[in-house]
C-alpha cells in the first residue's frame, strides 16, 4: 500500500469519526459521501473506491458504508 493511499484511508476514517457523532450510521455515511463529493479530488475518490472493492480492511464501518454509497 502506498503512502498516499494510507493517507486517504486515514483521512476518510477521521472524517467518519468526526461526522458520525449523534447520527445513525446511514446518516453519518451520507454526510461523509457529501464531504468526499464536495472536497476530494476525483483521483482520491477513485483510489478509495478501488481499495474498498479490493480489501477495505482498514476502513472503519462508517467509511465502508460511505465508500459503498460513493461507488454507486
Amino acid at each position: 500500500m502506498t503512502i498516499r493511499l494510507n493517507s486517504i484511508i486515514k483521512m476518510c476514517n477521521q472524517i467518519s469519526d468526526n461526522i458520525g457523532h449523534h447520527l445513525t450510521p446511514i446518516q453519518a455515511a451520507d454526510k461523509v459521501v457529501n464531504h468526499l463529493t464536495l472536497f476530494w479530488a476525483k483521483s482520491m475518490k477513485a483510489q478509495l473506491i478501488q481499495y474498498y472493492q479490493n480489501d477495505g480492511a482498514e476502513l472503519n464501518d462508517i467509511s465502508k458504508l460511505a465508500v459503498e454509497k460513493l461507488s454507486q
